[in-house]
């Protein structure tokens, strides 16, 4: 199919305006709409009690209490980013619900301008107030939750990805790695991407080998640098080196187990599942994880053809609209309805403007993002929010999609 260049703003004087004010104006909206809604939903200094809110609250807590990270469950960066905005509020948790507001307006800026860098101004105006206006990103940061930080260090470094390779700057590349580095220390199931980072930095053409092995290795050397820096922390206080977090092998074996149905089992609730495992090795939580591993692993082996027809219900799970199940949706028809819409556009219209529309740079590194998550999604388990996390870059591509329609509002040159 062939492809097609998005119009660019017009020079009308209305185009104009809507070309200079309309992304400050979708944050301004999207600033107002996330105040509303965290208001309406939960008290701001409230303590979260529910969900993993209220693991992040107590691992943070500890934190500050003590100065130390005393868990590794869950990847050390939000933790860390809690105690900080704790220790900045006076223990209130309306500074972590505001900083989550901020973030996630900042994240309206940042999509933006990576649709600006694709597609064109035009483009960049439409995907600031998609992302503005977009629910499941206005609802969550109302949680305190990792999505909201993690969501904004991914677009950030896709931004300065996409920004530094077509200037050639080696600055920009060790920039961006460690972008990449921070938000797998708040999500660690991005890591699986990071090969493809030098692989993409390498494959460019238009500029010397020299100057893209050099960007492949500086952004490798900081982004595994910061890596590093939990599991050194954990070996000098522990005696032990912990990389990134402890919950991997519960996540695996909760997806592939004989209890297994396309979601997520929480097998501590059925310890028959657990049974062969000494009660010396669930002293040791990294222990403990590799063996919930190898159980996983063990029933994939035994069962190959119920792991295959699992398939086809963690792909749904996570990619489907309509059929994504969480503790909200799960729990309000209305909240699943306005998911169906609401993803169910932003799927549509991304798979009809990557296809109609060329992107202006080389855009890799932001297909990689749902290929990536795709994958973990048949390996694991079909979570939701995989959806959540690559609405983003779902965005940009719809942007492109519905700036062709609203010529009229944008113009031509």
């Amino acid at each position: 199919m062939s492809h097609e260049t998005p119009t660019r703003l017009g020079a009308s004087a209305y185009s104009e305006l809507l070309s200079r004010y309309g992304v400050v104006a979708a944050m301004a909206v999207g600033l107002i709409a996330r105040v509303v809604l965290t208001t309406a939903l939960v008290a701001w200094n409230d303590v979260p009690t529910h969900w993993d809110d209220a693991s992040y609250a107590q691992y943070a807590r500890a934190v500050v209490d003590t100065g130390r990270l005393a868990n590794h469950h869950f990847p050390v960066g939000y933790p860390l980013f809690v105690a900080l905005c704790l220790k900045i509020g006076g223990g209130s948790f309306a500074a972590v619900r505001v900083a989550n507001v901020l973030l996630s307006v900042a994240t309206i800026a940042i999509v933006s301008r990576i649709a600006n860098l694709c597609y064109g101004r035009s483009a960049a105006v439409v995907a600031a107030w998609l992302t503005a206006l977009y629910p499941p990103l206005v609802f969550m940061t109302s949680r305190v939750m990792s999505e909201t930080l993690f969501i904004t260090l991914l677009m950030l470094s896709l931004y300065w990805f996409l920004a530094s390779t077509e200037e050639g700057r080696t600055r920009g590349s060790a920039v961006a790695g460690g972008l990449f580095a921070l938000a797998s220390l708040v999500r660690s199931n991005l890591l699986p991407m990071f090969p493809f980072i030098p692989l993409w930095q390498i494959w460019r053409a238009g500029s010397k080998l020299r100057t893209r092995l050099v960007a492949a290795i500086v952004c490798s050397i900081v982004t595994l640098t910061i890596l590093a820096l939990p599991g050194l922390y954990f070996l000098a206080t522990k005696g032990e080196f912990i990389p990134l977090a402890t919950n991997a092998g519960q996540t695996f074996y909760g997806a592939n187990n004989p209890l297994a149905d396309g979601g997520w089992v929480q097998v501590e609730d059925h310890q028959e599942l657990l049974s062969s495992i000494p009660s010396e090795v669930r002293n040791s939580p990294q222990a403990y994880s590799k063996a919930q591993n190898r159980l996983g692993m063990q029933w994939v082996r035994e069962n190959p053809g119920t792991f295959l027809r699992l398939l086809p219900k963690k792909f749904a799970n996570a990619w489907i609209p309509g059929l994504q199940k969480s503790e909200t949706t799960s729990k309000s028809k209305g909240a699943s309805i306005l998911l169906l819409l609401s993803f169910g556009l932003v799927m549509l219209g991304a798979i009809i403007g990557r296809t109609r529309f060329r992107p202006m740079v080389r855009d890799g590194l932001l297909l990689a993002v749902p290929i990536t998550y795709t994958v973990l999604s048949l390996i694991f388990y079909g979570n939701p929010r995989i959806g959540l996390f690559c609405a983003p870059v779902l965005i940009v591509y719809t942007s492109a999609w519905l700036a062709s329609h609203l010529r009229w509002a944008f113009g031509r040159r």
